[in-house]
């Protein structure tokens, strides 16, 4: 089997296709997923045939910088997995992660000269910025943010009544896509109308800053938007997140306890063939407050601050080349019993 993808960034979110050889043959009434296993976590996703000895699927996104080892294992009703083939994926942390990373460790500091100060480390340029639009939405939805994060910052602190947010920003930044995304983040409609230290609004910076469309977008904000992707925590070892654009759905298990793989396929299939199912459990899910803590390959190291602190820019690393692509919605009922599922040690 020989993959199209080598390396990719941590926010995965990027095509990748198995091709197997003429003599490998795939059924076309079989179920196929690619597995993706890393030191402490392993994703599920479906696969789509594409050509007689091709498959497809959206690779997710990892917390760690490591090597995963992919399969794609083949599925029969009445039979236990069988893996057609193998190959190996590489996360890197790249620009977008880091400074993701960055403006939500920095959220609550920022001032009216940040949008400049913030770009020191990592030698970017303004002109350079509107590339990265996309991609830090992708590092932002991969993160899981701290306990009390706004976009304000910490809850906890007091939100005095004229300060610099991560709207301010990302309008400074003439980034609509990342200032969409923040605004459908905690406290982000409540940084909608917040004036920083000089009395000035996110949409006053977009009409001094001629960003037409952000103005157009502020001005006819309805106070409802969708961050895009949903995520839906199933017990503390396992959870499922869906990309609504592509209708990708991914299962994320931690090896916190011996999972056998194919009690990790039954309940991906579960909501995948469930779509009615997994819409009510994520709606569900998104009226719950409490957020879980950072994970450790969301938070800012030691290196990185002591970068930041030095004005030194971090090596650069390459992204993944893969093109996105989307899954079809499928529709096939399966059974609704108790979510949670029983693990087993092999």
């Amino acid at each position: 089997m020989e993959l199209s993808c080598n390396d990719v960034p941590l926010y995965g979110q990027r095509t990748v296709y198995a091709k197997f050889g003429k003599n490998v043959y795939l059924p076309e009434d079989a179920e196929f997923y690619f597995i993706y296993d890393g030191s402490q976590q392993r994703h599920v996703v479906i696969a789509e045939r594409t050509e007689d000895n091709v498959l497809q699927s959206s690779i997710p996104g990892h917390w760690l910088q490591e090597t995963v080892m992919v399969s794609v294992c083949l599925c029969s009703e009445g039979y236990s997995p069988v893996t057609m083939g193998s190959g190996s994926v590489t996360y890197v942390d790249n620009m977008a992660c880091r400074l993701a990373r960055l403006l939500v460790t920095q959220a609550d500091r920022l001032t009216a000269c940040s949008h400049q100060m913030l770009l020191t480390p990592f030698a970017l340029t303004a002109e350079a910025l509107p590339a990265l639009d996309e991609e830090l939405v992708l590092a932002l939805s991969q993160l899981e943010l701290p306990l009390g994060w706004t976009v304000l910052g910490n809850s906890s602190l007091e939100v005095s009544l004229h300060r610099e947010s991560l709207l301010h920003l990302a309008v400074r930044w003439g980034l609509p896509k990342l200032f969409h995304f923040l605004l459908c983040l905690p406290g982000g409609v409540k940084a909608l109308e917040l004036p920083n230290e000089e009395g000035t609004t996110p949409l006053d910076l977009a009409l001094q800053g001629g960003h037409s469309t952000l103005v157009e977008d502020i001005t006819n904000f309805q106070g409802s938007r969708s961050p895009g992707f949903s995520r839906l925590y199933l017990n503390e070892d396992a959870c499922l997140q869906f990309v609504h654009s592509s209708e990708t759905l991914t299962l994320t298990v931690n090896h916190t306890a011996e999972h056998l793989l194919e009690a990790d396929i039954k309940l991906f299939r579960k909501y995948f063939w469930d779509r009615t199912f997994l819409v009510k459990a994520l709606e569900q899910e998104s009226k719950t407050e409490e957020r879980p803590t950072m994970p450790s390959g969301a938070v800012e190291t030691e290196g990185e601050i002591k970068n930041l602190e030095s004005g030194r820019p971090p090596p650069e690393e390459d992204n993944g080349k893969c093109a996105k692509s989307q899954l079809d919605g499928l529709n096939e009922h399966e059974d609704q019993d108790h979510l949670d599922l029983v693990y087993t040690s092999e």
